[in-house]
């Protein structure tokens, strides 16, 4: 499910665990374009098929541990474990019971008063997924991502939240040189990219916007139609690695996190956020729990009510105030020292695991 360059997956755990262990990284193709550290594997075909080739990997003899991402793989590194006797890690990084309970569309949730399946759906399916992580939390080792996941299980669990790759931030800079906003993150009406791009239409004339991130090509040509006629000098760059992307941020003016008031994201902490701040660019988000939470008193922050492009609008006016600017750069190695990524902490957990587990 993740792509292979998941930042959690690739940039921050497996270089993490390539410290102490020889990592093999499996991933749907093309692969991980940066395969320093790593020996990568690229599962190949639909789901059930690299779901196979993912089970032949894990049942190597030069396996120790298996740690996986997608909840799709339980099943297969279950047999893993049970075949093998190895310890398998299951690392949640995204609400699982909101999940079950949307729509196959990412973009809506799945509600009554749309078909009697979603309906269904919305209602059975965290339920279900409640149980089912109750069941797997006996057999596997279970890390969060977030502390609010913990929710869904009986069991205390380590949190590994997703923070920075400290050593991968630009330093911080008071002057912009290309200017304009930047949105960094997975292109969706979700994510409230065309709120942004109508926000910045009417809150910020003549200035650019840059987007980050995967975009289905039929958003991406939706988008361009749009912003020609509002006279948006709109980029869409697409997928960049993360040093890249976050280079491109650094010298934007304005950052945003429009986030929709959607159930995936309403207790969740966007990472961009932290990353937006952690090189001194002032931020717009959505004034959703989870990201007021923990950045809402954050120097250089702007929370606006998600979904309303006038007030985006003038909150992306009030980002581009030169003080602004000036407190999000002071306030930027406070954030680095707090919000950096786990790396001894991810370390010692694995090894506690390793220890913990019988010879195969």
């Amino acid at each position: 499910m993740h792509p292979p360059d998941d930042p959690r997956i690739r940039y921050k755990t497996a270089a993490s665990l390539a410290k102490d262990v020889a990592v093999r990284l499996a991933t749907r193709a093309p692969g991980p374009s940066d395969t320093w550290g790593i020996d990568p594997v690229v599962l190949r075909g639909s789901r059930p098929r690299r779901a196979i080739a993912a089970l032949r990997e894990m049942l190597r003899g030069d396996v120790d541990l298996v740690s996986i991402h997608d909840p799709e793989l339980l099943p297969v590194a279950l047999v893993a474990r049970l075949l093998r006797r190895i310890p398998v890690v299951f690392d949640v990084h995204e609400d699982l019971p909101v999940r079950a309970g949307l729509s196959r569309r990412v973009t809506e949730p799945a509600t009554g008063g749309r078909s009697p399946a979603t309906a269904v759906r919305a209602r059975v399916g965290p339920w279900l997924t409640r149980r089912l992580l109750h069941m797997v939390e006996r057999w596997v080792v279970v890390t969060l991502a977030e502390e609010g996941y913990a929710r869904d299980f009986r069991r205390a669990h380590p949190v590994l939240p997703n923070h920075l790759l400290v050593d991968v931030l630009p330093s911080p800079t008071r002057s912009t040189t290309e200017g304009g906003v930047v949105y960094l993150g997975d292109v969706t009406t979700a994510r409230g990219v065309v709120v942004l791009l109508d926000a910045v239409a009417s809150g910020l004339p003549g200035r650019p916007l840059h987007l980050i991130g995967r975009c289905a090509p039929d958003l991406a040509d939706t988008l361009r139609r749009r912003a020609d006629a509002l006279g948006v000098a709109l980029e869409v760059h697409g997928w960049m690695a993360l040093p890249d992307a976050l280079r491109r941020v650094a010298v934007a003016e304005v950052a945003a996190c429009p986030l929709t008031d959607h159930p995936a994201y309403r207790r969740s902490l966007p990472t961009k956020v932290l990353e937006y701040l952690a090189v001194g660019v002032p931020v717009v988000a959505s004034n959703l729990p989870g990201t007021a939470e923990v950045v809402g008193r954050l120097p250089g922050v702007v929370l606006v009510p998600p979904g309303h492009v006038d007030q985006l609008a003038r909150g992306l006016a009030t980002a581009t105030d030169p003080a602004l600017r000036e407190a999000a750069v002071r306030g930027a190695d406070a954030v680095r020292e707090r919000f950096g990524w786990p790396d001894e902490r991810i370390r010692q957990v694995y090894r506690d695991v390793l220890a913990a587990s019988p010879e195969p």
